[in-house]
């Protein structure tokens, strides 16, 4: 299913969806100007919340660094897979017809399993940096799908862009940290950046925390250009 769900993303639109968009408040150079683009995906946000989050102090590194920051902002609901894999490749696609040289698409949770589908579509994302990847929640039933699920996800991972791969302990969403880790090295090797189980930050929202920038913000950044 998740094969023909990503073959039919090989169709877009001719402009950006509404939920594609200029990261709002920040310096915006144009494709001819910027190192390249950023496109940062949120995890799922609550009821409570009126909105995602900000994003983690990654992001703040990569745009300091020259970087065009773009958003793939979802309703919470109807936050589907398909949905936003299609916004994403459409949105990169005219990223690219704009004349952006380099592109790294980065999210948290269900947007990191978002932006991961992007590699199904070789050459179009140079990199993905994908903290806390998940999109099936917690339950105990769901973990056999969540892993036959990852295990096509990189199935159809077309010849490698980069990809940082976070997972950190204490995280319930990442069914089986071990077994995702080495499908995803299999299938990348040097490609691939694997940040797993640090001694800190923990949990789902680690990458939140200011401490995981400064123990692994630099290293990535030199990874994904």
């Amino acid at each position: 299913m998740l094969r023909l769900i990503i073959g039919l993303l090989f169709v877009s639109g001719p402009a950006f969806a509404a939920d594609f968009v200029r990261a709002p408040g920040v310096a915006f150079l144009g494709a001819n100007t910027a190192a390249g683009a950023l496109v940062w995906i949120h995890g799922t946000y609550g009821r409570d919340e009126a909105g995602p989050p900000e994003p983690p102090d990654f992001v703040s590194r990569m745009t300091a660094d020259g970087m065009d920051l773009w958003c793939l902002n979802r309703d919470r609901d109807a936050d589907s897979i398909f949905g936003g894999a299609k916004a994403l490749t459409a949105g990169v696609r005219q990223l690219r017809d704009q004349g952006y040289r380099r592109i790294v698409v980065a999210g948290h949770s269900r947007g990191a399993w978002i932006g991961l589908t992007v590699l199904a579509h070789p050459g179009l994302a140079d990199a993905v940096v994908a903290f806390s990847p998940a999109a099936h929640g917690t339950r105990e039933e769901r973990r056999a799908q969540a892993m036959r699920d990852w295990s096509e996800l990189w199935a159809i991972t077309g010849p490698a862009a980069r990809v940082v791969l976070v997972q950190l302990s204490g995280d319930a969403w990442d069914p089986d940290p071990p077994r995702r880790l080495t499908m995803a090295r299999a299938r990348l090797g040097h490609h691939l950046l694997s940040i797993f189980w640090p001694t800190e930050p923990v949990g789902h929202g680690g990458v939140y925390e200011p401490a995981f920038d400064q123990r692994f913000g630099a290293e990535i950044a030199a990874f994904v250009r």
